[in-house]
Protein backbone atom coordinates (compact mmCIF):
# COMPACT_ATOMS: atom_id res chain seq x y z
CA UNK A 1 0.00 0.00 0.00
CA UNK A 2 1.33 3.42 -0.91
CA UNK A 3 1.72 5.83 2.04
CA UNK A 4 -0.98 8.47 2.13
CA UNK A 5 -3.54 6.37 0.28
CA UNK A 6 -6.74 5.20 1.91
CA UNK A 7 -7.08 1.42 2.10
CA UNK A 8 -10.89 1.52 1.86
CA UNK A 9 -12.01 3.37 -1.29
CA UNK A 10 -14.70 5.96 -0.63
CA UNK A 11 -13.39 6.92 2.82
CA UNK A 12 -11.49 10.04 3.82
CA UNK A 13 -7.81 10.24 4.73
CA UNK A 14 -8.40 9.72 8.49
CA UNK A 15 -10.58 6.61 8.17
CA UNK A 16 -9.38 3.89 10.53
CA UNK A 17 -6.69 6.01 12.21
CA UNK A 18 -6.52 6.60 15.94
CA UNK A 19 -6.50 10.35 16.35
CA UNK A 20 -6.83 13.13 18.89
CA UNK A 21 -9.57 15.65 18.13
CA UNK A 22 -8.87 19.02 19.73
CA UNK A 23 -12.13 20.96 19.72
CA UNK A 24 -13.19 24.55 20.27
CA UNK A 25 -15.52 23.29 23.01
CA UNK A 26 -14.77 21.76 26.38
CA UNK A 27 -13.96 18.26 25.07
CA UNK A 28 -10.94 16.53 23.63
CA UNK A 29 -11.66 13.17 22.01
CA UNK A 30 -9.34 10.26 21.23
CA UNK A 31 -10.48 7.28 19.22
CA UNK A 32 -10.61 5.65 15.82
CA UNK A 33 -11.91 8.00 13.13
CA UNK A 34 -14.60 6.18 11.18
CA UNK A 35 -16.34 8.61 8.87
CA UNK A 36 -18.01 11.94 8.34
CA UNK A 37 -21.75 11.59 8.96
CA UNK A 38 -23.62 14.71 7.98
CA UNK A 39 -22.08 17.52 10.03
CA UNK A 40 -20.43 15.15 12.50
CA UNK A 41 -17.37 12.92 12.65
CA UNK A 42 -18.12 9.41 13.88
CA UNK A 43 -15.45 8.10 16.23
CA UNK A 44 -15.28 4.47 17.32
CA UNK A 45 -13.94 3.05 20.58
CA UNK A 46 -13.34 6.56 21.84
CA UNK A 47 -12.65 8.31 25.09
CA UNK A 48 -13.43 11.93 25.95
CA UNK A 49 -11.85 14.44 28.30
CA UNK A 50 -13.78 17.40 29.67
CA UNK A 51 -11.30 20.27 29.78
CA UNK A 52 -13.36 22.19 32.34
CA UNK A 53 -14.38 19.38 34.68
CA UNK A 54 -11.25 17.32 35.16
CA UNK A 55 -8.48 17.53 37.70
CA UNK A 56 -6.09 16.52 34.92
CA UNK A 57 -4.89 18.89 32.20
CA UNK A 58 -5.77 18.08 28.61
CA UNK A 59 -2.13 17.65 27.64
CA UNK A 60 -1.42 15.31 30.56
CA UNK A 61 -4.53 13.27 29.71
CA UNK A 62 -3.55 12.99 26.03
CA UNK A 63 -0.01 11.91 26.98
CA UNK A 64 -1.39 9.27 29.37
CA UNK A 65 -3.75 7.85 26.73
CA UNK A 66 -0.91 7.82 24.18
CA UNK A 67 1.26 5.89 26.63
CA UNK A 68 -1.28 3.40 28.02
CA UNK A 69 -3.85 3.04 25.24
CA UNK A 70 -7.33 4.30 24.45
CA UNK A 71 -10.04 3.15 26.86
CA UNK A 72 -13.15 2.41 24.80
CA UNK A 73 -15.49 4.45 27.01
CA UNK A 74 -17.73 5.21 24.02
CA UNK A 75 -18.23 2.48 21.37
CA UNK A 76 -19.50 5.26 19.08
CA UNK A 77 -19.20 8.99 19.59
CA UNK A 78 -20.22 11.78 17.23
CA UNK A 79 -18.23 15.01 17.30
CA UNK A 80 -19.52 18.11 15.46
CA UNK A 81 -17.02 18.63 12.64
CA UNK A 82 -17.34 22.41 12.93
CA UNK A 83 -15.98 22.21 16.49
CA UNK A 84 -12.79 20.36 15.49
CA UNK A 85 -9.82 22.72 15.54
CA UNK A 86 -7.01 20.22 15.07
CA UNK A 87 -6.60 16.51 14.31
CA UNK A 88 -3.39 14.76 15.40
CA UNK A 89 -2.52 11.12 14.87
CA UNK A 90 -2.13 9.61 18.34
CA UNK A 91 1.29 8.18 17.46
CA UNK A 92 2.50 11.74 16.76
CA UNK A 93 1.60 13.04 20.24
CA UNK A 94 4.67 14.49 21.90
CA UNK A 95 6.67 14.55 18.69
CA UNK A 96 5.64 18.02 17.55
Amino acid sequence: MTPGHVFHPGHDEYHGLTVVLYTSGPHTVIGRWDSRVGEDVLMLNATRHDNTDSGESRDDWVAKVAKFGVPADHPQLKVPEASIEKVVHLSDVGQA
